[in-house]
């Protein structure tokens, strides 16, 4: 009987204690400054000791990330050195912790001190206790680890040193990840529960600086570093988001192909644009939220359902930029927005408009910077309709600006920068523009939540859906399978499959312009086409004829190189099977997009619309590097040309006859390529310019 109301004195006290520490924190709590831990290297779980004794709960033991957090504050005008306070916090642990969140009640040692092998039970308000063990012991610090039954698995330690100017410095420093799935939900998916374990541990740092005599100098500083493991069932299979993903990939991919390979936002506009960067008044952590910088892109704003302009719908902003990556190595990001409410509740709701500024576009679900879950969006100033033909308009008077905002899950927004949008307009029906987030990340910021990963499994199908319908349309993978039989198509298309495990075969500080051109080649070819008037390229016009070839890869002379296997238009990140011809012999080569550039640039003083894309060898191919194939104009003078540049080194060859064959006669064969694709481009620009000058006398003569 006894032990029954033990267990519901002990049930009741869960929501009793966690509401008078709710209460204790919302009333009590400070903002800490916050950063990540970056100039340490990555976490390794394998380098964490293995702890003798029963019942450890190591960090092997947890599920989900691990969190590595220090806390320090800097203690001046105290009684005490750094050996004093560790011997008086190891007299009284209970002094420094806050008890209305945690009180130390030990259950196994004899001295009254904390010694090594004593194990406390820390009583937090909930419906468990919370086991520890000291497991390490010095004069200047001891550390902790969490015994079976804690709801965290891992260490924390508690540290002191003398400051050479005087004073103290104390430190709480925890190496954790949650203890089961229930913990992870409730410590890492809940964002109270961590912020109260936030102001427990800067409290307690408080508390130390009263038990030395003295005073904080400051505010705690609170140091953050999270790392995914590798393995870890909560990562790499989230079961219950599996079949989520699946259902809505197969919903998305009916509705792509009902809509001719968009399910949504099916037409829109496309802009140049350009991300000014201020940086905020926090640090995240993040180089688009931190850094000062200048950035271009492309943005593309449309209708989700496609109603008529008239009518309310959910308006998308999608944008694509380059962005410096820590390797130094420009990385493609991507960031969809959406129309939503801004408020605290809000912005986690999707909101049909009828105009696309002034408003509100968010990113809807969440990213995590650090620790923290954080939202992004953008303010639309300018008073536009939700119309494509009202947009093109407003871009051409004049640039079109919006604020870059970021808000943590229900902070208020801050302004990071601005994005301006200007002209010239143009649709992308004939050359659809598709944005992949999930393939193309923005640095620093880690899609968060299973809706995340629900959401990248729909766009994948959705883009292989999208690369079907525009072979369809162009034919490509029909006339091969035509050409070579369906075995052989069905052949090329496994080895097509096989690319996207491959990785690239070479590392970006291998490139000649950062380790120098030993063993490089260095290829830069200009072929002039012919002009056209000056200002923007011309319908059908050589610059909009080349571009079409560089886009279908049709400029490549198929007697050495051919495209044998692609999905539509280049993007970033899709793969590209090649077919090499060399003596007789043919070689399946795999590739992959990393740039399509399509942008007005200023060259000395000059601006020159470029459009152009680039491709780079993966493992398996004879050469490393990469091709940059572009058309060019000049507005001033309405020069046109095609450009081909190119950097490459020879591969690790397995075959000997192969490697022995590329030594003596691969470099000519690339030079040749390179030169015919150069001709190649100028015969046919000209003579697709010649017979749609034929075409105009036949419709001339008829009109008369």
């Amino acid at each position: 009987m006894r032990r029954r109301w033990r267990q519901r004195a002990r049930t009741a006290r869960w929501p009793a204690g966690a509401g008078i520490a709710a209460w204790h924190w919302l009333r009590t709590a400070r903002t800490a400054k916050r950063e990540r831990l970056r100039t340490e290297p990555g976490f390794d779980i394998a380098e964490t000791p293995a702890r003798g004794g029963d019942r450890i709960q190591g960090l092997r033991q947890g599920v989900g990330p691990v969190y590595q957090r220090r806390y320090t504050v800097r203690i001046e005008g105290g009684d005490l050195d750094a050996s004093g306070l560790m011997e008086r916090l190891r007299a009284d642990v209970n002094a420094a912790s806050p008890v209305e969140f945690a009180v130390f009640d030990k259950i196994a040692g004899a001295s009254p001190r904390l010694d090594l092998g004593d194990e406390y039970d820390v009583h937090m308000p909930g419906p468990w206790n919370c086991p520890v063990r000291v497991v390490e012991r010095t004069p200047l610090s001891f550390r902790l680890a969490t015994l079976s039954g804690h709801v965290e698995a891992g260490e924390i330690e508690f540290r002191a040193r003398d400051a050479e100017d005087g004073g103290l410095w104390f430190t709480i420093e925890s190496w954790t990840r949650s203890g089961d799935r229930l913990a992870d939900v409730l410590y890492d998916r809940v964002g109270m529960a961590k912020e109260m374990q936030l102001h427990m541990w800067t409290h307690f740092c408080s508390r130390v600086a009263e038990m030395a005599g003295g005073r904080t100098a400051g505010d705690v500083e609170v140091l953050t570093e999270r790392t995914e493991i590798a393995g870890d069932s909560r990562v790499d299979g989230r079961h219950l988001a599996r079949p989520a993903a699946a259902a809505l990939a197969r919903t998305f991919t009916a509705l792509a192909k009902a809509r001719g390979g968009r399910p949504l936002h099916p037409r829109g506009v496309v802009l140049d644009a350009v991300l000014r960067l201020s940086g905020t008044s926090r640090f995240w952590g993040v180089p688009l939220l931190d850094d000062a910088a200048e950035l271009r892109g492309l943005a593309r704003l449309s209708r989700s359902i496609g109603l008529p302009a008239p009518y309310p719908d959910v308006l998308g902003l999608a944008l694509r930029w380059r962005q410096p990556s820590e390797d130094g190595d420009p990385a493609t990001a991507e960031l969809l927005l959406a129309t939503t409410g801004h408020g605290r509740a809000g912005r986690h709701l999707l909101r049909p408009a009828t105009h696309w500024g002034p408003g509100f576009y968010g990113s809807l679900l969440p990213y995590t910077a650090g620790d923290r879950y954080v939202l992004l969006g953008a303010f639309a100033r300018r008073a536009v309709p939700a119309d494509p033909a009202a947009l093109a308009r407003a871009a051409g008077e004049g640039p079109i600006t919006l604020d870059l905002v970021v808000a943590t899950g229900l902070g208020p927004w801050e302004r990071f920068g601005e994005l301006v949008l200007t002209g010239p307009a143009r649709t992308d029906d004939r050359e659809p523009v598709r944005f992949n987030p999930v393939r193309h990340p923005i640095p620093g910021l880690r899609p968060a939540g299973p809706l995340q990963q629900v959401r990248g499994r729909a766009y994948d199908a959705v883009h292989d859906i999208d690369g079907g319908a525009d072979v369809r349309k162009t034919g490509r993978r029909k006339d091969t399978a035509r050409r070579r039989g369906p075995r052989a198509h069905r052949r090329l298309q496994r080895r097509y499959e096989e690319l996207r495990d491959r990785p690239v075969n070479f590392e970006p500080r291998e490139r000649p312009e950062n380790a120098g051109p030993a063993g490089w080649h260095i290829d830069d070819h200009r072929q002039p086409l012919p002009r056209e008037r000056p200002g923007p390229p011309e319908p059908d016009g050589s610059w909009e004829i080349a571009r079409r070839l560089v886009r279908d890869y049709e400029f490549a002379d198929p007697r050495i190189i051919r495209s044998a296997y692609r999905t539509g238009a280049p993007e970033p990140g899709a793969d590209m099977l090649l077919e090499a011809r060399f003596f007789g012999l043919r070689f399946h080569l795999g590739v992959r997009v990393g740039d399509v550039v399509d942008a007005v640039v200023e060259e000395d003083g000059r601006q020159v619309r470029v459009w152009g894309w680039n491709y780079r060898t993966l493992e398996g191919h004879l050469e490393r590097g990469q091709m940059d194939q572009e058309v060019r104009k000049w507005l001033d003078t309405g020069e046109v040309e095609f450009r081909l540049r190119a950097f490459s080194h020879r591969a690790a060859i397995r075959d000997p006859f192969v490697r022995l064959g590329f030594v003596l006669f691969g470099r000519a064969t690339q030079l040749k390529y390179q030169r015919r694709a150069c001709r190649r481009m100028s015969d046919l620009t000209r003579a697709a310019l010649a017979a749609r000058g034929r075409a105009r006398t036949a419709d001339a003569g008829v009109s008369r």
